[in-house]
C-alpha cells in the first residue's frame, strides 16, 4: 500500500513484548481510547488469540507461554488521522532466538523480513538489566566497608552471562551490516517494566546512560546511521498474578479496580507521561 510503513517489534528474552502486544491490542480497540494512532486492520494474526492475551493483561494476568500457546506471528495495521498507515508486526520469534543470533553469530533466514524493516522497537526489561561486574568496583566497595574482598571463583566465559547492554550493542551492529544493511533506520527504545525503575527518579535517557552507558555512547556516536528516541513504558502499571501460584496481590486489585484498564499504561518521554501505548509508533511514522 502506498505510504505504508513497515514497522517490527524485537527484544531479548522477557523484554516484555507478549505484554505490549496485549496492551496494544486492547488499547487500539477500546471504544473511546484518545490514542495518536487508531486500528485499521489485522493483516496476520489471530482475533481469538489476541483477545485472550488481552483478557489476561485486563485481568492482570501475567501471560505465561504455556497458557497462550506460545509464540505467534502478529500483524496489524494502524493508522493515524492523516491517514498514514503503518504494518506493525510481532514476529513470531521469541527473545531466545535474538540471544543465539548474537551467541552464536548466525543469522536464520526467516529473520531477513523482520530484522530488514525499516522501523524497530527494540525492548529492553529495565528491571532485569544485567550489568557488568567490575573488579575494581568490588576492591573499592570492600575497603569502604572495611574488608578485604572476597576470592572469587574463576569460571569459564559463557555468552549467556554477558552484560545486557554488550548484546544490544553488538545486535545494533549486526542490524547495519552484512544481508541487513538497508541504510539509515528509525529506532525506538523501550526501557520496559518502568514502574519497576520510575521509583529511582531518572528519566528514560537518564536510565539508559547510566544502566546501559555503553549503549547510550554507540548511539549518540553516530556510528551507525539511527535515528533514535527512548521512551519508559509500563505496559502493566503495576504486579501481575500468577493463577498457578494461587497469588492475590492488592496492587493487581488496585488495578484492576481502574475505570479504565488504559489508565493502568504508563508512557514516559523525558517529562511527558501519558497512556498512550502508540506514542513511540506514531513517533516512528513521522
Amino acid at each position: 500500500m502506498t505510504g505504508e510503513r513497515h514497522i517490527s517489534i524485537i527484544g531479548l528474552p522477557s523484554s516484555g513484548k507478549t505484554t505490549f502486544l496485549a496492551a496494544l491490542w486492547h488499547m487500539v480497540r477500546e471504544a473511546g481510547a484518545n490514542t495518536e494512532l487508531s486500528f485499521d486492520q489485522l493483516s496476520e494474526g489471530n482475533y481469538e488469540h489476541l483477545n485472550a492475551l488481552a483478557k489476561r493483561w485486563r485481568f492482570g494476568l501475567i501471560q505465561q507461554r504455556t497458557q497462550v500457546s506460545g509464540a505467534r506471528a502478529v500483524t496489524m495495521r494502524l493508522k493515524d488521522t492523516d491517514g498514514r498507515k503503518a504494518e506493525v508486526s510481532f514476529p513470531d520469534l521469541p527473545g531466545e532466538d535474538f540471544s543465539q543470533m548474537w551467541e552464536r553469530r548466525e543469522l536464520d533466514k526467516g529473520m531477513l523480513e523482520t530484522l530488514k524493516a525499516p522501523l524497530l522497537v527494540l525492548m529492553i526489561n529495565g528491571d532485569t538489566i544485567k550489568m557488568p561486574a567490575w573488579v575494581a568496583e568490588w576492591t573499592t566497595l570492600a575497603k569502604r566497608i572495611g574488608s578485604k574482598p572476597a576470592t572469587k571463583e574463576i569460571v569459564d566465559w559463557k555468552a549467556e552471562v554477558s552484560p545486557t547492554q554488550v548484546k544490544v550493542v553488538d545486535l545494533l551492529q549486526m542490524l547495519m551490516s552484512g544481508d541487513l544493511k538497508i541504510g539509515g533506520r528509525r529506532l525506538a527504545l523501550l526501557i520496559s517494566a518502568w514502574d519497576e525503575v520510575e521509583g529511582e527518579g531518572q528519566t528514560p535517557a537518564q536510565v539508559l546512560q547510566s544502566k546501559l552507558p555503553l549503549l547510550s555512547q554507540y548511539l549518540q556516536s553516530g556510528r551507525d546511521p539511527w535515528t533514535w528516541q527512548v521512551w519508559g513504558i509500563s505496559a502493566q502499571g503495576g504486579q501481575y498474578e500468577d493463577p498457578d501460584k494461587d497469588e492475590n496481590f492488592a496492587e493487581t486489585e488496585r488495578l484492576r479496580d481502574l475505570e479504565r484498564a488504559s489508565d493502568r499504561i504508563k508512557v514516559v518521554e523525558e517529562a511527558c507521561v501519558s497512556s498512550d501505548i502508540t506514542k513511540p509508533l506514531k513517533w516512528l511514522i513521522g
